[in-house]
């Protein structure tokens, strides 16, 4: 199997000195460190610009020195990206392409002829129109997009894909095998290889992307598994732009304005319309209930506003304006503000500081506009604090739980589904605990303990869902198509509705099988 593997590097330009060195030496190092050490390794790397600059100035030459090796080597290639991970679909046209450049400065000053970007990481994988056509206007060959943005069916991956408007090529994330990686449901090549063998006839290459910092900074040693992939005998590294001298088909698409956030269920509401809305595919960044989501977006403007009206490049105060907007159109505020669940008082208010600042630098004598910015600083600490004193953001955290305080799985599935569900578990119990993975065998027996005392109503995730991101449902034989002396003693004690052989031949008698 081709596999391509796309990792996004990016701390914050305000990341704290030991929270940086921890996450170099944990993650960025390590992968490093491996890829030069195996030299069919392949990867593309999107690292951003102000990650980039946080490197240098904290002396990390052996991280930079690292790169440019891998570089040389044609090991990795770079991509284009936002210099501050700016949220691009929702800023100005002249923002995105401010955002492109200074990342594009950065990463030639540093790398110089090294760095030749063929292809486009937007922050968040956040793609819509606007973003599909100012990056092609760039000049860049491809973009990486979410598999939702495909529509309602998966790409296939016997070709490959362009924008039917904008003419840019696309490559989709398979969020299945991505899945299985980052969340180490698999932690071993030979291990992602047995989950995911119903793909394997069908696929011919996986384009999987991920944070870099999964790979022993989320994961404490899970760069182990980046190791075994780039070494197993099953696959073939590849860098993404190589995709496109495979002599594959290209077929046109038109794709949905989507992030990787993003589920299926997010455009149901669009079904009826005659086209797809951006309403709640970025609701993360700009949800129109959110009234602190409002005032930022309002705030950023009316600071925009002010910069571009005031434009002076001559000027050392619009300069340092300038620069430091720069800094605040960072995607992060929104994020932290959405309340879905996430949720940072500190980091709402940093980002409305900032913006203040921005008006504070331009001209602190122009005491309305200063008047004003400080207006939407307060509005804005006003609102999350109400919310945090009130009680308003656990309530929320709640209700964005999938599973909290609902109906137990085991009431609200039918019988035969949640027998299949034991079936499914009980299964990946077996296979981790044959390979010796002793801890994610004791995982799944634990999901099923779960499932048959009702407490799985208090996961964040639920253990159903995390076996969704590990196979397709039903994988193994349907329920009512086995023999009861098929099934063991530990699954028999575990069914519903089905305590006997006669109770079995009853169902399979009265029922209407196979499982669809």
């Amino acid at each position: 199997m081709k596999i391509v593997n796309l990792l996004h590097f990016y701390q914050p330009h305000n990341q704290q000195k030991d929270i940086l060195d921890r996450i170099v030496h944990e993650s960025y190092l390590p992968i490093i460190n491996m890829m030069q050490e195996v030299p069919t390794a392949k990867a593309t790397f999107n690292i951003s610009g102000v990650l980039l600059q946080l490197l240098e100035y904290n002396n990390y030459s052996d991280v930079l020195t690292g790169l440019k090796h891998l570089l040389e080597k044609e090991q990795i290639e770079l991509t284009g990206t936002a210099m501050y991970h700016a949220f691009l679909p929702l800023l100005p046209i002249n923002e995105i392409k401010r955002q492109v450049s200074l990342n594009d400065e950065v990463s030639t000053r540093l790398f110089g002829s090294l760095y030749h970007p063929k292809g486009f990481f937007t922050p968040e994988l956040a793609i819509n129109n606007t973003v599909l056509d100012v990056i092609y206007q760039l000049g860049y060959e491809w973009i990486a997009a979410p598999q939702v943005s495909f529509g309602p069916n998966k790409p296939g991956t016997s070709q490959t894909y362009f924008s039917d408007e904008f003419g840019i090529n696309v490559i989709f994330r398979n969020k299945r095998v991505s899945s299985l990686i980052l969340s180490a449901a698999s932690r071993s090549a030979e291990d992602l290889w047995k989950e995911t063998e119903d793909l394997h006839s069908t696929e011919s290459y996986w384009f999987t992307v991920m944070d870099a910092e999964t790979f022993g900074h989320h994961r404490v040693g899970h760069d182990a598994l980046l190791k075994d992939i780039f070494t197993c005998k099953h696959f073939e590294p590849l860098l993404a732009s190589e995709l496109f001298s495979l002599g594959m088909k290209r077929s046109p698409v038109k794709l949905r304005p989507s992030t990787w956030t993003n589920e299926e269920q997010d455009f149901w509401l669009d079904k009826e319309q005659t086209q797809i809305t951006e309403a709640r595919s970025f609701i993360l960044w700009k949800d129109p209930e959110n009234p602190i989501h409002k005032l930022q977006w309002d705030f950023l403007h009316f600071v925009l506003t002010r910069l571009n009206t005031t434009k002076d490049e001559n000027n050392e105060s619009w300069i340092k304006a300038r620069n430091l907007m720069d800094k605040a159109i960072s995607s992060d505020q929104f994020w932290w503000a959405s309340a879905k669940p996430w949720w940072s008082l500190e980091m709402v208010e940093q980002g409305a500081f900032m913006l203040l600042q921005v008006i504070k630098t331009l001209n602190p004598e122009d005491t309305k506009s200063v008047y004003e910015a400080d207006s939407f600083y307060r509005k804005i600490l006003d609102q999350a604090f109400d919310w945090q004193r009130s009680g308003y953001i656990r309530i929320r955290h709640l209700e964005n739980s999938s599973t909290f305080m609902k109906e137990p799985f085991n009431m609200r599935a039918p019988a035969e589904w949640y027998n299949q569900i034991v079936l499914e578990f009980e299964d990946e119990m077996m296979k981790a605990a044959n390979n010796r993975d002793f801890e994610k065998a004791v995982k799944w027996r634990d999901a099923l303990v779960k499932l048959e005392k009702g407490t799985d109503i208090y996961d964040v995730l639920h253990v159903v869902d995390e076996l969704w991101s590990a196979r397709n449902i039903p994988s193994v034989k349907p329920f009512l198509e086995h023999e009861w002396n098929e099934f063991s003693d530990y699954a028999r004690g575990k069914f519903r509705g089905v305590v006997s052989k006669e109770d079995f031949e009853k169902w399979k008698k009265d029922r209407k099988p196979p499982l669809e």
